[in-house]
Formats: structure tokens, sequence, C-alpha cells
């Protein structure tokens, strides 16, 4: 099951779009088979997980001077710019301008 969780964990790492169906086929499961397992092994859901990558790839491109949100929400695969901050204040507590100013 550990195996099966990290294994997971690495292919959303290469490609954080793709869905719960494709995934758990890659991995020769079914979708509610690895849901199930990833949660009981990371504490979360795959979509949680998904949002966190996605999360940290936005800190990570703030921290390098990116100054268009909503460009920054398109490419991260996020709703809007509305839905990016929300997000970004969820996993961190802050804006994303606090979250440029610290980072910088």
């Amino acid at each position: 099951r550990r195996a099966l969780a990290d294994a997971a964990r690495e292919a959303l790492a290469a490609d954080p779009e793709r869905s719960l169906p494709d995934l758990a086929c890659a991995l020769a499961t079914s979708p509610h088979h690895l849901s199930r397992v990833f949660r009981a092994q990371t504490g979360h859901t795959v979509s949680r997980h998904r949002m966190r990558l996605r999360a940290r790839a936005a800190m990570e491109r703030l921290a390098g001077g990116e100054r268009e949100l909503a460009r920054l929400a398109a490419d991260l695969g996020f709703a809007d710019q509305s839905h990016l901050c929300r997000v970004l204040r969820g996993e961190t507590g802050r804006t994303p301008s606090a979250l440029r100013a610290a980072l910088a």
C-alpha cells in the first residue's frame, strides 16, 4: 500500500493534471482503491495533494518574481485568480502579495 501511494505521488509530481481514473489505470488499480489507499497512507485525498502541488508551484513562481496572478492561476490549472488566492491563503495563511514579499 505504501508503494502504491508513493507511486501515485511520483506520477502526480510528474503530471499534476492527471485525472484520478488515468492515474489509477497507469498504476493498475481502480480509482476507488487508489483513493482509499492514498488517503490512508498520506492523510489527504488525491485532489488535495494535487492542489498542494499547484500551491507549491505558485509559491515558487511568486518567489521568482511572477507578478501576473491571473496568468499564474491559468498556467497552474486554477479556476481563476480568486481560486489561486483562496488556495494559497488556505495553505499558507497568506495572500499572494504577502507571500511574494516574504519569499523575495
